[in-house]
């Protein structure tokens, strides 16, 4: 059913939420950013109808009303789930927002292939990365140009709108931009139909500081669904008004001093952040002992999602070696990665 044609391939990587998380599915904001190291890989190429198959089966229907007919009468499962739903959902705005012409009629629909390699449920957003690149290759196979916040709003409703998972906005925005950024829930913009927050892309100055590093840390062993954090919470949003404006305010002072290369100012949000946090909305315990663990040898960290990995700020190369060594006694796998500088 494919035909030869050129590929259009997306490289998605994992996120880490650094302050303010999970104020982004309360009208607060988050600062965040990507792992280089960890990322998903989807692949879109022209087919006659739809194609989809990772690294196990290949799933085929001879049109897209035929996948749309299947779709919404047998549940996918798997990897599927969320490649599914993000083209559904993709599909869905095509026909409302770009009418008829850029339309993928039947006869003219995507094959898509994917892998990854972010850890699953361990809280740096491996199901949004493919939600992501499913919607960024397919668009730019179908020749619609997308604004990287609509993006954003179709992987966010993919998850929450068809799956009827919990979620916020800040994983698909930080990997749709595909770098660091603040994503502001409490100012909001309508693009192409869709409301969607206000993004500010930042980059620390060269001249102004060191360059600024983090240590992510995971384990597999302790994955959990982010709804089990999330959905939960939903109950007590009445409740949360109070923190969640608390976890706002400090991530927009960590963006400001993530601009101005402030290493130890950003340091002391992190760990205010991750306080506030644990005061409303606390996370499992091993999840959060793990952060304690990392917090113990002298350096700010925090869960950069809903748990089962943690995020330090390396603001000390003696205490980042310990802490190295305190994720690996804790059984978890890690990867340090700095932020892209900008010049004067």
């Amino acid at each position: 059913m494919a035909r030869h044609s050129d590929a259009v391939v997306r490289r998605v990587p994992a996120r880490v939420g650094l302050v303010g998380n999970p104020s982004d599915g309360y009208g607060g904001a988050v600062l965040g950013t990507v792992v280089p190291g960890l990322a998903a890989t989807v692949t879109a190429e022209h087919c006659d109808g739809i194609e989809l198959g990772g690294t196990a089966s290949i799933d085929q229907w001879r049109s897209t009303s035929e996948w749309r007919q299947h779709v919404g009468d047998v549940a996918p499962i798997g990897d599927h789930r969320i490649i599914n739903a993000a083209l559904w959902t993709l599909d869905d705005h095509i026909r409302t927002r770009h009418g008829p012409r850029r339309r993928p009629d039947d006869g003219h629909g995507v094959r898509l292939t994917w892998t990854t390699d972010i850890p699953r449920s361990v809280g740096l957003a491996g199901s949004s990365a493919l939600a992501v690149g499913v919607i960024e290759a397919t668009a730019a196979l179908w020749d619609v140009s997308l604004d990287p916040r609509v993006v954003a709003a179709l992987a966010l409703s993919a998850e929450r709108d068809v799956l009827g998972i919990a979620a916020g906005w800040q994983d698909r925005i930080i990997q749709s931009f595909g770098g660091c950024v603040l994503v502001d829930a409490g100012s909001m913009a309508t693009v192409d139909g869709l409301s969607v927050p206000t993004v500010s892309v930042l980059a620390p100055c060269a001249a102004l500081g060191a360059p600024i590093s983090f240590l992510v840390g995971w384990n597999e062993a302790t994955a959990t669904t982010s709804d089990g954090y999330h959905g939960p919470l939903r109950a007590l949003a009445s409740s949360l008004a109070v923190p969640m404006e608390g976890l706002a305010g400090l991530a927009r002072r960590a963006a400001r001093a993530m601009t101005a290369g402030d290493v130890d100012e950003l340091a002391r949000a992190v760990d205010d952040g991750w306080k506030v946090r644990q005061a409303c909305a606390p996370l499992r315990a091993d999840h959060a002992d793990l952060v304690e663990q990392v917090r113990s040898t002298g350096l700010a960290a925090t869960t950069p999602g809903s748990g089962g990995s943690v995020v330090t700020v390396c603001a000390n190369e003696d205490r980042v070696v310990d802490a190295i060594a305190a994720l690996e006694g804790a059984g978890c796998s890690w990867q340090r990665f700095g932020l892209p500088l900008r010049r004067m």
